[in-house]
């Protein structure tokens, strides 16, 4: 499959529902995708753009990699026998349907990196069709995106990197090509990521994030596409990315920098979500936008909504919490932001069970947060900082930040650390993916069922996906 990727798919959206056979005639096309979409500035920012909506497929951040296929991996819903998604809860790789899935996850991502390897392998020699730091700042996120893709990819189907970090796992693709790249050793896949990410952090030094242009405050001077930043990978969602793959290889030093470093510089411009903003029972922001370091901005997210969430599917398709797991997880706070607002028994009699609302509509469309998919926020940093923290006291300051943000008191003083986060990164993250890749950097050796009966027994066999059948087979 990956000669078909390669062969240059700039932009997914224009040949999306193509045939397999058609991705083995795009080469001319790419040619002339070259020569007219990456002449100018505007070209290359479209090209980008265009990155940026592919993440929003279902098969990837729109839909598997966050809200759905990893988090009932992390067993965070209530799927039993006879459900639409048992198959993925019950960990039955080899079946073909969970085969197509991982392999359409695959596919898209090495695509997306495809895409964004197009953009850098041309935008070297084209330096003068830049305005001022605009080069600076697409290549940047270009490089910011490669690696947060590759690293993602890593999560999903690369080795428990605690128990295996010099086991072979995944490509890593630093140029466009149409020849495969050898599979690396985890710990040299992941020195990888972090020098796209170092170079991206020094190409995005003057990100107009540190201005304050975020989804809250007024354009930018330099224009739309260079407003609005935290729906972008800029350079303080880079520096966030660090902290979260230095702390996944157990490099806890430089992880509390970048983190303790997002925290300092960027606490005032994506402060924690106030209460009457969640409250708004018309228009609650449950994504919690002022304090999103990057999200994506997802025009389907109400569809997606209503394919898994929606109070008026039946028990056998809805995504919703085990009701006893809710009231322990959140110690029955209904105080806390992230439960009474969030986790509801809807009306009319649809269900009377609490339901997940993160991701529902509200009744003013303008709102800007209507339609954002969270990727990395800002209480991750504070989770990160707490975790590596060098001595228990200021680990637990770090965590109380978040919940003084979530409006629920102070862990107690002679609280485990490790313990306290757990529980917050639980009731942080519903709907966004992380919980299992939580579990894959710890080396959980068991999990809670999401039925609500017992535990689950993973290990390796669980925590790494399969490799894709048509990427062995056209590889081999």
């Amino acid at each position: 499959m990956k000669k078909r990727i390669l062969f240059g798919i700039l932009i997914l959206a224009a040949v999306t529902g193509s045939s397999c056979k058609k991705w083995l005639d795009v080469k001319p096309r790419d040619k002339v995708i070259e020569t007219t979409l990456l002449e100018n500035e505007t070209g290359f920012l479209s090209a980008l753009n265009g990155v940026y909506l592919n993440m929003t497929d279902s098969a990837t951040y729109g839909g598997q990699v966050t809200m759905q296929m990893v988090e009932i991996l992390g067993q965070r819903y209530n799927v039993g026998g006879g459900h639409k998604y048992y198959k993925i809860a019950s960990y039955q790789y080899p079946d073909p349907e969970i085969q197509t899935l991982f392999g359409n996850t695959w596919g898209n991502m090495y695509k997306m990196v495809a895409n964004v390897n197009k953009i850098l392998s041309v935008i070297d020699q084209k330096k003068e069709v830049f305005t001022g730091k605009h080069y600076a700042w697409v290549k940047g996120e270009a490089l910011a995106l490669r690696a947060m893709i590759h690293f993602d990819l890593f999560r999903l189907f690369g080795p428990v990197y605690k128990l295996d970090s010099t086991a072979l796992s995944l490509p890593y693709y630093s140029s466009f090509t149409t020849n495969y790249e050898d599979y690396l050793r985890g710990n040299v896949f992941i020195g990888k990521v972090l020098a796209d990410l170092d170079a991206a952090e020094a190409l995005l030094t003057d990100d107009l994030i540190k201005d304050g242009y975020t989804l809250g405050n007024a354009t930018s001077d330099e224009g739309i596409a260079w407003s609005f930043r935290n729906l972008r990978l800029n350079y303080f969602a880079v520096k966030g990315l660090k902290a979260r793959v230095c702390l996944y290889r157990g490099d806890k030093i430089s992880a509390l920098k970048n983190a303790t470093d997002v925290i300092t510089r960027a606490g005032a411009i994506l402060p924690f979500v106030k209460l009457g903003a969640v409250q708004d029972a018309r228009n609650a922001d449950r994504v919690f936008a002022p304090e999103l370091l990057f999200a994506l901005q997802d025009s389907r997210r109400i569809n997606k909504y209503k394919s898994y969430f929606d109070p008026s599917l039946s028990d056998a398709e809805i995504l919703t919490a085990v009701q006893g797991r809710l009231t322990s997880e959140f110690e029955s706070n209904t105080n806390d932001y992230r439960y009474g607002n969030t986790w509801l028994v809807p009306g009319s009699n649809l269900k009377n069970y609490r339901c997940f609302f993160k991701y529902a509509d509200v009744e003013n469309t303008n709102l800007r947060f209507r339609n954002l998919i969270p990727l990395i926020r800002m209480s991750e940093m504070y989770f990160i900082a707490a975790e590596s923290a060098p001595d228990p006291a200021s680990g637990l300051e770090y965590l109380n930040a978040v919940r003084r943000g979530r409006g629920i008191g102070d862990a107690p003083a002679t609280a485990g650390i490790t313990a306290e986060l757990l529980k917050d990164y639980k009731r942080e993250f519903y709907g966004e993916g992380q919980m299992f890749f939580y579990y894959k950097r710890n080396a959980t050796a068991s999990i809670p069922g999401g039925t609500g009966s017992g535990t689950i027994t993973m290990g390796k066999e669980k925590y790494v996906l399969p490799i894709p059948l048509d990427e062995s087979r056209f590889r081999n």
